[in-house]
């Protein structure tokens, strides 16, 4: 568990982080690594949202990553945000929200640590704060709730702008039949929802892309998604699977907090402040509905 300094501040004040120090998580405050590369936005709800890859902070004491994709997903920070200010907004409680302020030429914390931090020991730190913060924030919502729902937010440059959802599944995987994905019980283990749609009244391939799946409820608010009710696999396109984080902080190892990577189109979606407040409003009220249907878990008032 990643400690803090208790600051003399008020309760929307940062406060730094200290590992001589067990001080409690107050939602809605921003809590920071080391030189405040991570940030932690304690939460109430459910609900973590993490944005590895957002970060615009390039110091001169960390070198350059050497190898890997360096390339930063835009305006994803400030999505993670707005998605937690319009949860806020719903609920009256913040979502559990981790950021990376580094980019990603210092430091990928959606890869293991010896490819996202490359051996540089303040990079590692921060490697690991970031992941100890999420694993801090898994801690509070199962404390307090019966499952959650983890989503690691990033941004995409393919041409179809739609927003990609990746369960660790390929698009060679996705291109099966709901009946293989349902009898082939490889697909249900290997996926990051894998112990909702074992505790779940529905099928495997329901969860992944029937008419109350993510995405279909995405697409019910007007942003188009895959897979979805209508587009169940992206055939031939580009598409994103989900990464490290997924892989780790959703349920293919275990647990009861679910994860989904969303890969975010720009248009529409991330290029312009109203446009990342009309989505964050629409996901927010698509979590409330996929909890309530899957998890049992109404978090309105």
């Amino acid at each position: 568990m990643v400690a803090l300094l208790a600051a003399c501040a008020s309760p929307s004040s940062p406060r730094d982080v200290n590992p001589n120090d067990t001080a409690r998580y107050t939602p809605g405050v921003s809590y920071f690594g080391r030189n405040q590369y991570i940030e932690y936005i304690a939460g109430d709800l459910p609900v973590i949202l993490s944005a590895p890859h957002g970060g615009s902070l390039r110091p001169d004491e960390i070198p350059d990553r050497t190898y890997g994709t360096t390339v930063t997903d835009l305006n994803t920070a400030e999505l993670a945000r707005a998605v937690d200010s319009a949860l806020v907004r719903l609920t009256g409680k913040h979502a559990h929200v981790v950021m990376v302020r580094l980019h990603r030429t210092k430091l990928d914390a959606n890869r293991e640590i010896t490819e996202g931090a490359q051996g540089d020991a303040e990079a590692e730190q921060a490697w690991r704060e970031f992941h100890g913060f999420l694993n801090d924030a898994k801690e509070a919502v199962n404390r307090r709730y019966t499952g959650g729902l983890y989503i690691d937010l990033h941004g995409h440059g393919h041409t179809i702008q739609r927003l990609e959802l990746g369960y660790l599944l390929d698009a060679d995987d996705l291109g099966h039949p709901d009946d293989s994905l349902d009898t082939q019980p490889a697909y249900e283990v290997l996926s990051s929802i894998r112990t909702l749609s074992v505790r779940s009244p529905l099928s495997f391939s329901e969860l992944l892309r029937g008419p109350s799946s993510l995405g279909a409820l995405l697409e019910a608010e007007g942003y188009p998604a895959v897979p979805s009710h209508t587009t169940p696999d992206p055939g031939t396109d580009e598409y994103f699977a989900g990464g490290f984080n997924t892989f780790v902080h959703g349920c293919r190892v275990g647990g009861v907090i679910c994860g989904v990577q969303i890969e975010s189109n720009r248009i529409g979606v991330r290029d312009t402040e109203e446009n990342r407040r009309r989505f964050g409003s629409a996901l927010a009220q698509v979590i409330a509905r996929y909890l309530e249907l899957h998890y049992t878990l109404d978090i309105t008032p």
